[in-house]
C-alpha cells in the first residue's frame, strides 16, 4: 500500500499583531510537505481580527491573555488528521512538517515539539539544549518530561489531542499551558519526541531574556507556577505540605499487624504528599482530608500488602506498574492506558522500607 501524507492543520494563536502572522503564514505557505495543508488563525480577541486571504480564522473575545482557549478554538475548527500548533511570533522553516509528521504517522500517540530557536544568537535555550541531550531527544523520556513540551513548536494527532481533552481553556495568563497538556498526555500515553530537524525562528529572545526587570518576571512565572500547582499533581509541581484537593498518589492501607504501625505507615505516606485510603479512618486522623475511605483519582496507584512505608522517592516514582509477591501493587495511570503488563519486584527494590511493630508513637512523633 503507498504511503499517504495525512492532512495537516496548522493552528496558529494570534493576538494584535498581524505583520507577524503575516511572516508565519507565509512561511507555512512554502512549507515542502506532499500533502493538504490547512491554515487556522486562532483569534484571541484581537482589536481587529486579521484578514488572510486563504485562512481561515476563528475569534474568541478578549478575556485576557488565553493561548490555550485559543489554540483549542482552532483545533475544534480543523479538518486535518494532524494538528500542528505554532504561535504566531514562531516561523518555521520550509521542512518543518515534513519532518514531524512521520512521527505521528509511525504513532498516533506521539506528541512532537520541534526545535524553537531564539533571539539574536538562533538558538535553543540552554535549558532545552541540555534536555534533549539527557533524555537522547526524549526518546528516553519519563514521568518528568512534561516539562519540554512546548506548544510553540508542537503536533501531534487529532485523534490523541482529543482523548488527551485538549488544552486546559480555563487557564489565564502567560505560559504553562504547554506543560499541563504535556502532564496529562503522558499520563495518556504519549510517546514524547524531539524533532531538531523540525526548525522555527523566534526574534525575540527566550521568556528569561526578555525582561528588563527581573521582579515583573518573577512575577509572571510565579503567577504561571500556581496555576500550575492546582492543576499538574506531580511533585515538581508543587510545593511539599501543602494540601491541595487533587492527589499525585493514592496509597491504600489494610489494617496491619503490629501496635503503632498503621499510623506510622500513614504518617509517612501523608509526608510525601499522598492519599491515604483506608476501611476506617484512625482516630489521629480523623480530621485529615487527606485520609479517607473513598476512592480519589490519582496519577499513581499503590496498594501495601504489609506496612510498607516510603523511603526512596525517586525509585517508587521511576515504577510504571509492579506486583509484589507480598501483594504490594504500584501502577500509574501511564500503564493503565498502554495497557501494560506488570513487572515484579520486591517493595525494598522500588523505593519502599518495612515497618514493624510494636512501635512506641511517642518516640515517633517526638523523633527520637
Amino acid at each position: 500500500m503507498a504511503f499517504r501524507w495525512p492532512d495537516v492543520s496548522v493552528v496558529i494563536p494570534h493576538y494584535n499583531d498581524t505583520e507577524a502572522l503575516e511572516r508565519v503564514v507565509a512561511a507555512v505557505r512554502a512549507q515542502d510537505y506532499a500533502g493538504e495543508v490547512e491554515i487556522i488563525v486562532a483569534d484571541d480577541g484581537s482589536t481587529e481580527p486579521p484578514a488572510i486571504e486563504g485562512v481561515r480564522v476563528v475569534r474568541q473575545e478578549d478575556k485576557g491573555f488565553r493561548a490555550a482557549a485559543a489554540r483549542n478554538l482552532g483545533a475544534d475548527a480543523a479538518r486535518g488528521e494532524v494538528l500542528a500548533f505554532l504561535d504566531a511570533d514562531t516561523v518555521p522553516e520550509p521542512g518543518y512538517l515534513s519532518a514531524v509528521v512521520p512521527h505521528i504517522v509511525g504513532d498516533a500517540r506521539a506528541v512532537v515539539v520541534g526545535a524553537r530557536r531564539t533571539g539574536a544568537e538562533d538558538t535553543e535555550p540552554q535549558w532545552l539544549i541540555d534536555a534533549w541531550s539527557a533524555t537522547a531527544n526524549l526518546r528516553d523520556a519519563d514521568h518528568s518530561s512534561w516539562r519540554y513540551i512546548i506548544s510553540a513548536v508542537l503536533t501531534c494527532s487529532r485523534e490523541f489531542f482529543d482523548a488527551v481533552g485538549g488544552f486546559d481553556g480555563t487557564l489565564v495568563g502567560y505560559g504553562g499551558e504547554d506543560w499541563e497538556f504535556g502532564f496529562r498526555a503522558w499520563n495518556a500515553g504519549a510517546s514524547f519526541v524531539h524533532e531538531p530537524a523540525a526548525v522555527a525562528h523566534h526574534a525575540e529572545e527566550d521568556f528569561g531574556q526578555r525582561y528588563d526587570d527581573p521582579a515583573a518576571a518573577t512575577a509572571v512565572k510565579n503567577a504561571e507556577s500556581l496555576a500550575l500547582a492546582r492543576r499538574v499533581t506531580h511533585p515538581l509541581a508543587r510545593p511539599d505540605g501543602v494540601i491541595f484537593d487533587t492527589f499525585d498518589m493514592q496509597v491504600e492501607v489494610p489494617d496491619l499487624d503490629g501496635e503503632g504501625v498503621r499510623e506510622l505507615v500513614i504518617a509517612e505516606w501523608l509526608k510525601v504528599g499522598a492519599y491515604v485510603r483506608v476501611a476506617e479512618v484512625p482516630a489521629l486522623f480523623a480530621n485529615d482530608p487527606r485520609v479517607g475511605t473513598d476512592e480519589v483519582e490519582a496519577r499513581v496507584n499503590i496498594a501495601v500488602g504489609a506496612g510498607w512505608a516510603p523511603q526512596n522517592m525517586d525509585a517508587l516514582l521511576a515504577v510504571e506498574y509492579v506486583l509484589s509477591p507480598d501483594g504490594t501493587v504500584v501502577r500509574t495511570r501511564r500503564a493503565a492506558a498502554l495497557g501494560m503488563e506488570p513487572a515484579t519486584a520486591h517493595p525494598e527494590d522500588i523505593g519502599l522500607t518495612p515497618v514493624a511493630g510494636p512501635l512506641q508513637l511517642e518516640r515517633y512523633f517526638a523523633g527520637w
